[in-house]
């Protein structure tokens, strides 16, 4: 007899329960797991699609079929936008079907396996990207069982306000182009392409300095979102912007050598752009399409410089009173193009600053006023005259964002929409260009009314006005004058 009977009984009908239990839990979590998500498949077009794509404004119809749903199954049937970014990105219609009155009224199907077929309308509300989940609820909305995330991505839809916009600004800088024309020196530039110390240094500072600091900035800044940083580079790498000549205008810089650097620069970007983009490009986002970079937008970038001068410069050449208006009229237009980008232009890509945060506030900051101040230290360290540092340090700083913006679309076209969510960085860099520019054009103002103060009036007798004469040593070409006023007493004024 056994020594341990009649305990070997019970250890053995023991062990036989614990692999009983251990076989029956495993059961239980297997379809505890099963019943925990929802089969869900969906189609689109008669297609089958596991993930969604709408425009915005537009509307996309989606049948549904929910797989091994038991036909006792009550309640609801509840399909949830899953937010990671606080946007509301699209419309769900319906969200929420009863179970019981839809099949009752045909807008479910029990087909074969106990699968329900349904539809639901999405409509695209803002670009980005979202998901969608399905979750049977028990009718009072608490949740039962949902499915696995299904991806959600809003493309950008086509506005009637963002043509508006592109054709007044082309309209706009023919325009500002033309009285430029009017208002340059063909000897002025013959003689700066002679001797282009001054070209050269502005473009040392915009295809050297500028795609290096971008790098930087965003390397920085935006190193866990690759595509973000691609957008600050390919605006450092860009060439200078249009409303550069008009900058350099306005705070009296010569207007000869920011046209001959913005034409230097546009020609330099057939062979800078495509270096720089080659070089580094893939170094932030390795998925990128950099094989097809808008060369031809380039060619119009020249040819919309080139035709609107040559225009001005022929309206000098024969009508030169015309030529003297339109010169005089080209510091108010200027004015007018400056005004309307920062207003309209704000509010036309108003959308896109649902994307702002600090970081990309602070690189739209740092990419240009570093441009600024770097072309305005190197010119004065090569003893440019202040003229020429104003040149050189706005054509540094002002990029063409809208050049950068077409190669983002097209690098990331797989990944749409993306590349329309990375404009948000051009459009910071645009955004936070104009502030030094508009403060320094306040305080040159400024400067201006109280230099115009100190022209001061000296009343004296009329029999001394000889005298006055002398002692003041008037000559044909000084400003100061001599007049009566209201007393019959001669004044002598003097700016």
């Amino acid at each position: 007899m056994c020594p341990l009977y009649p305990v070997h009984l019970v250890l053995m009908y023991g062990a036989l329960l614990v692999c009983v239990w251990v076989a029956g839990l495993g059961t239980l979590v297997g379809a505890v797991s099963r019943a925990s998500s929802l089969g869900v498949r969906l189609n689109l077009n008669n297609t089958p699609a596991y993930a969604l794509s709408v425009a915005e404004g537009h509307q996309e119809t989606v049948t549904f079929y929910i797989d091994d749903l038991p036909p006792q199954a009550a309640g609801d049937i509840l399909i949830e936008e899953i937010q990671s970014d606080h946007l509301d990105h699209i419309d769900i219609s319906p969200s929420k079907i009863p179970l019981a009155e839809a099949e009752s009224q045909g807008l479910l199907e029990r087909l074969e396996n106990n699968t329900l077929e349904g539809s639901f309308n999405v409509s695209g509300k803002f670009l980005g990207f979202t998901k969608i989940k399905f979750v049977l609820s028990n009718g009072n909305d608490e949740e039962l069982v949902e499915s696995e995330p299904v991806n959600v991505k809003v493309q950008r839809g086509q506005r009637v306000l963002d043509k508006i916009f592109i054709h007044v600004v082309i309209a706009m800088v023919i325009v500002a182009y033309i009285n430029m024309g009017c208002a340059i020196d063909l000897q002025v530039i013959k003689q700066t392409l002679r001797k282009p110390v001054a070209p050269a240094i502005g473009l040392a500072s915009q295809y050297l300095f500028m795609p290096l600091a971008s790098y930087a900035i965003g390397y920085g800044l935006f190193g866990s979102t690759p595509e973000m940083w691609l957008g600050l580079f390919l605006t450092g790498c860009s060439p200078g912007g249009g409303g550069s000549n008009m900058w350099t205008y306005l705070l009296d810089g010569s207007l000869d050598l920011s046209v001959t650097m913005t034409f230097i620069s546009t020609i330099g970007a057939f062979l800078a752009l495509p270096a720089w983009v080659y070089a580094l490009a893939r170094t932030i986002f390795q998925d990128g399409h950099f094989s097809k970079l808008p060369y031809k937008n380039i060619a119009m970038l020249v040819v919309g410089l080139v035709l609107p001068l040559s225009i001005g410069l022929v309206i000098k050449r024969c009508s030169p009173r015309v030529a003297l208006v339109l010169k005089r009229l080209l510091k108010p237009i200027s004015i007018i193009f400056i005004v309307f980008m920062m207003t309209f232009g704000v509010y036309a890509n108003l959308y896109i600053f649902a994307f702002f945060s600090w970081k990309v506030a602070l690189a739209g900051i740092l990419l240009p006023w570093l441009g600024f101040l770097f072309g305005a230290v190197a010119s004065l360290v090569c003893r440019r005259s202040w003229e020429e540092a104003i040149a050189i340090s706005i054509e540094t700083g002002v990029q063409n964002t809208g050049l950068s913006i077409g190669i983002l679309k097209v690098a990331l076209q797989e990944f749409a929409p993306l590349g329309d969510i990375t404009m948000v960085i051009p459009v910071a860099v645009a955004t936070m260009t104009p502030i030094p520019l508009t403060i320094a054009y306040i305080a040159k103002r400024i400067r201006e009314c109280r230099a115009k103060k100190t022209t001061y009036e000296v009343d004296c007798p009329d029999d001394y006005e000889d005298d006055m004469k002398n002692q003041l040593h008037l000559s044909p070409s000084s400003t100061s004058s001599l007049h009566k006023d209201a007393n019959d007493n001669s004044k002598a004024v003097l700016a």
